[in-house]
């Protein structure tokens, strides 16, 4: 298991962090959820899966986003509308669902909740994106999460990880900027670009 991803479309289309993907592009499957109420207990002995195969439909490298197809996969229920941190204000409070353990082999979807910690524009290769900081830390399997407005119920962010630098020094494996209490996300309105 590789990160977290999430439906963005009725006809399968899913938009993950494209770094969760790396260079992969053939042989990819998505393992839909293996549980059908948030507040049910979940088996971590259970290994069932349902892979369904997955497509990159689509990268942006820029802004670290992937949108993926699964093959056959088709969902008929209401998905909540992508927004952009444009409609999100600095302390205000977000939600977000994903898999934080699922590197290490544990798959169980978590609800976390912190708030808005500031909103920023980061560069690469000379084009400005929009991010927000969010007031948590995060573990490396929860790339590519939704980031939901509690207010508004709109999805207006997807987690990209924690602004962690190479330091040149590792402890016990462990990068020690990664030790920080704040993670950040991109805005939506770039996933809604790429649909």
């Amino acid at each position: 298991m590789l990160g977290t991803g999430f439906l963005v479309t009725n006809n399968g289309k899913i938009a993950t962090a494209r770094h969760v993907v790396g260079n992969i592009t053939e042989g990819l499957c998505i393992l839909m959820p293996h549980i059908s109420d948030m507040n049910a207990y979940q088996d971590v002995a259970d290994n069932r899966c349902r892979p369904i195969q997955a497509i990159v439909e689509d990268i942006n490298p820029v802004t670290d986003i992937c949108i993926l197809q699964g093959v056959g996969l088709e969902f008929d229920g209401i998905l909540p509308k992508l927004d952009s941190l444009d409609n999100v204000r600095v302390g205000e409070k977000i939600g977000m669902f994903g898999f934080p353990h699922c590197v290490m082999g544990r798959r169980v979807l978590t609800y976390r909740e912190a708030e808005i910690g500031a909103k920023m524009l980061l560069e690469t290769s000379g084009v400005k994106s929009k991010y927000a900081t969010l007031n948590m830390q995060t573990r490396p399997g929860q790339s590519g999460s939704l980031v939901l407005s509690l207010r508004t119920g709109n999805i207006v962010g997807m987690l990209i990880g924690t602004y962690a630098p190479s330091c040149g020094v590792i402890i016990a494996g462990i990068n020690p900027h990664e030790l920080n209490q704040d993670s950040y996300c991109i805005s939506a309105s770039y996933i809604s670009e790429m649909l």
